[in-house]
Order: structure tokens, then C-alpha cells, then sequence
């Protein structure tokens, strides 16, 4: 009797050290691969905004909060549009508009 209660302890004290470190067991079980993102944003099918003489990276930034981020973008849009998100005169924007759709934005 003596010996089963013995091997009953060992077991149920394997048992309890399996139950208490379970959350470090299953963790190693589980893929430590990232997951993916719930959506991902196409690129651009055009270049972007850079690509034209006298946009840098202060005025493509002002472009692409008002969603002018490519050339076929900027080639669509109002000179109006464009001089009021990127802060220059609407003869620049109209410049930009004009240098965009020759790029065959």
C-alpha cells in the first residue's frame, strides 16, 4: 500500500508542476511566426509625387495627406486642390499638373 501511494504522489506531483508551468508548454507549442496584418495597401501603380522637378519630401508629405501620392494621382487633380494642400501658388500646382500627365501619370 505504502508503494502505491508513493507512485500516486510522484504522479500527481508531475501532474501539478505540468498544470502550473502549462501556459510556458503551450507558448513553446504555438509559432512564434508574426501574424499577418489585417490589410495590407496596394503600391502605387505610378511613381510617386518625388519624381517631379521642385517636389521634395516637405511638399510630397502636405501631397500625400490631401491623397496625392503618385503622379497619376497629382495629374488628376485641380491645380486648386494641389496648391492649397502642398501651400504653393496655383501656377506651381498647374507646373506639377502639367510635368504629371507628361509622365503619363
Amino acid at each position: 500500500m505504502n508503494r502505491i501511494l508513493k507512485v500516486i504522489g510522484v504522479v500527481g506531483g508531475i501532474a501539478a508542476v505540468i498544470w502550473a508551468m502549462r501556459d510556458r508548454f503551450i507558448s513553446v507549442a504555438t509559432s512564434r511566426e508574426p501574424e499577418p496584418p489585417a490589410f495590407r495597401t496596394p503600391t502605387p501603380s505610378s511613381p510617386p509625387v518625388e519624381t517631379i522637378e521642385g517636389i521634395g519630401p516637405v511638399f510630397a508629405k502636405r501631397l500625400s495627406e490631401a491623397g496625392i501620392d503618385n503622379l497619376g494621382r497629382l495629374a488628376g487633380a485641380s491645380p486648386d486642390l494641389v496648391a492649397e494642400a502642398a501651400g504653393v501658388s496655383g501656377a506651381r500646382a498647374r507646373a506639377w499638373i502639367e510635368q504629371a500627365r507628361a509622365w503619363g501619370g
